[in-house]
């Protein structure tokens, strides 16, 4: 009996135990089960709204602000314990940030509690108040005509600052230098990316606002500019050059990429220095100029005449056998044109032989037939003969050319290939010889 007695203990013993952890094991279920279901405060939301007018820029600041502290005081904490301490929650929030606050009082503090718990601010606005903005745009160390362009550029600015200060409580302006900044670099990133801005706020009912605008590198050092023309002689260009080369230094010390940006309204603004010339209007010289943008920049201005050409030219020519046993002839040709209509004309040639001291004179009148196909007659009035030719320009640098005279019924072909501005070569065919010819162009 003794033996199923102790049996009998170590048996209750055992059940008390299992029944024991069961019990720890079900407080542990029921505990967990009770954390997993309680909602916590996931999320702080803000919104701050005024009796007044409070710039966009300034309130998201501040809606910033009151997150901030919202999350520290109230993220991770259980809905229930928010809403049984709400009040106690609105004027600690209160409290921190009228603080911190100038320009404002925090009139009142409302939380919505939630998952995704929302805090609403109310502010009164103090009394002195911008009430009117002016803004004065320097621009540094850039001639008149690129401060023009820039500030064209950047002509709404002023209704970035009055966004942002107008009706404005005085005290609360330095609230808003960081949201300035940061709106204003934007701006000029968006608007005229080769400049930076600085500015100063003198702050009254009448708010002064002065931007200082500064050039970015790289920037342009030197120009390289050259004048040319296919209806005139290049050497009358000479005295317009310092005129011109006057205009292009105005853009030294510029921004590279603004002279890129605007590079079609310089290229005009540059042509205007020629085109309203009396002497050019006169002789109805249209100028067209090519600017390549960069830190040695180049300025090409072509100045061609709609209704005239005069040009002075130079031929040399080599392995043609003359009738007087020459190896080549040397001859210099001034060409004086009139242009009646955009396809119709008439012109001169004067022709000097130095070898044998010769001049020629021909009188002839010309047609353009198709585009860049033109024909033409003329009559030499010392040798008094006909002579006839057409030429075609069927690329930038090449032309075919013939011309037949009657004197000797010779026919005469050539291929022209202009080397560059000033020089061309042709390689000439008749019906006796083959030869090249050199021509410069003065």
């Amino acid at each position: 009996m003794k033996g199923l007695g102790i049996v009998h203990c170590n048996l209750i013993q055992r059940i008390l135990k299992i029944l024991m952890l069961a019990m720890v094991f079900v407080a542990g279920i029921s505990f967990h089960c009770g954390v997993a279901y309680a909602q916590l405060v996931d999320e702080v939301k803000v919104t701050v709204t005024s009796d007044g007018h409070i710039p966009d820029g300034v309130c998201q600041r501040m809606e910033k602000s009151v997150q901030a502290i919202g999350a520290q005081l109230l993220e991770g904490k259980s809905l229930e314990n928010v809403q049984s301490q709400k009040t106690h929650y609105e004027e600690l929030i209160r409290q921190v940030f009228d603080k911190v606050l100038v320009g404002y009082t925090v009139r009142s503090v409302d939380i919505h509690p939630g998952e995704e718990l929302m805090i609403s601010v109310g502010l009164l606005g103090w009394n002195d108040k911008i009430n009117a903005i002016t803004v004065e745009k320097r621009v540094v160390g850039m001639p008149e005509v690129v401060e023009k362009l820039l500030l064209e550029d950047i002509s709404d600015m002023d209704q970035l600052f009055a966004d942002t200060l107008q009706g404005l409580p005085l005290a609360a302006v330095d609230w808003t230098n960081g949201v300035i900044k940061h709106r204003v670099k934007d701006y000029m990133n968006e608007r005229a990316p080769e400049f930076r801005a600085d500015f100063d706020v003198e702050v009254g009912a009448t708010t002064r606002v002065v931007v200082d605008i500064y050039p970015l590198l790289p920037v342009v050092r030197t120009i390289d500019l050259s004048m040319r023309s296919n209806t005139l002689p290049n050497a009358a260009l000479l005295t317009e050059r310092q005129n011109m080369q006057d205009g292009a230094d105005m853009f030294v010390g510029v921004p590279v990429a603004f002279v890129r940006r605007h590079k079609d309204t310089i290229e005009e603004l540059l042509s205007k220095r020629i085109d309203e010339l009396e002497v050019a209007k006169f002789w109805g010289i249209h100028t067209k100029v090519d600017i390549k943008p960069s830190e040695h920049m180049e300025v090409m201005s072509r100045s061609n005449s709609r209704n005239v050409y005069v040009r002075f030219e130079g031929w040399g020519e080599l392995g043609h056998r003359t009738k007087n046993k020459d190896n080549g002839e040397i001859m210099f040709r001034g060409i004086f044109a009139k242009q009646f209509t955009s396809r119709d004309g008439a012109f001169a040639l004067v022709d000097f032989y130095p070898k044998n001291t010769r001049w020629d004179l021909d009188l002839g009148l010309y047609r353009e037939i198709v585009p860049n196909v033109r024909a033409n007659v003329r009559y030499s009035v010392l040798d008094k003969y006909w002579k006839g030719g057409i030429e075609y320009n069927f690329a930038k640098r090449l032309a075919f050319r013939y011309e037949y005279r009657a004197q000797d019924h010779i026919s005469e072909f050539a291929l022209r290939y202009k080397l560059h501005d000033f020089l061309a070569l042709e390689a000439v065919m008749d019906n006796d010889d083959k030869w090249l010819r050199f021509i410069g162009y003065f």
